[in-house]
């Protein structure tokens, strides 16, 4: 390896570094930027309404990513997306049914149902029976969350999270009771199996920038802004890199 690759590395990586906490924290004041609309969760306002019109309750699939392993990144994208659901769930006074399928997952989402309670001026209403622990293997969790769409008064579903073709039982329960389903996942495996059952579907890093376009934080959207500001520089940098590499031969 040239001896100027690994220093070169380092200092690509602390530039972009140092971008980041500049935008972050000029980000802190003036106007809350503007983000790319995301589809897949526009209608969730909607859905709350009739859950609450019609007795029901939204369900909400986080999947079975735990907090450690290649599976943490995705699971707290999941989590960021509950954050917003429930908030608006719980201020149309119809509270979701969470499901999980690690255990590392359950006293988290019940803490973010708990502060949704909290932000409503109800948390003595807080019910930590709303999040359930299902199954610890994959296909046993979504079987047994699909059984519950499938009996329970659910009136859409939605799943976010770490996903794998086992969603497509969960996707085929709803399916069947013909729900509104809503959907962000990052496998591909998971994305084959939802798309046929949804047009509401955030795919790949549209799941890592959902929760920041939902719950409008400053904090959140600053940070996908850098994001995206650091994703174009680096595809900028391969592309010059492969047409320099090209021009030398």
């Amino acid at each position: 390896m040239d001896a100027g690759v690994i220093p070169g590395t380092f200092l690509l990586l602390l530039s972009l570094l140092v971008l980041l906490v500049v935008l972050i924290l000029r980000g802190r004041k003036g106007p809350i930027p503007s983000v790319r609309p995301l589809p897949a969760f526009q209608d969730i306002r909607t859905e709350a309404g009739y859950a609450a019109e019609s007795g029901g309750a939204v369900h909400i699939a986080l999947g079975n990513g735990g907090l450690y392993g290649e599976d943490s990144v995705t699971s707290l994208a999941g989590l960021q997306v509950v954050e917003s659901l429930a908030d608006i769930a719980v201020s149309y006074g119809a509270p979701p049914i969470i499901t999980v399928g690690d255990p590392t997952l359950l006293p988290l989402a019940q803490d973010v149902l708990r502060r949704a309670y909290e932000r409503n001026g109800a948390a003595e209403s807080y019910d930590p029976g709303k999040v359930r622990f299902v199954a610890p293997s994959p296909v046993a969790y979504a079987a047994g969350a699909a059984n519950l769409v499938a009996t329970g008064k659910v009136t859409a579903n939605v799943t976010t999270g770490a996903f794998g073709h086992e969603v497509s039982l969960l996707a085929d329960a709803g399916a069947r009771r013909d729900l509104p389903q809503l959907a962000a996942a990052a496998d591909p495996a998971a994305i084959g199996a939802l798309y046929p059952t949804t047009d509401r579907l955030a795919v790949g890093e549209e799941l890592y920038a959902a929760g920041a376009q939902m719950t409008d934080e400053r904090r959140y959207l600053t940070s996908l802004v850098a994001q995206d500001i650091l994703r174009l520089i680096l595809i900028l940098l391969m592309l010059g890199s492969a047409v320099i590499g090209f021009m030398g031969r």
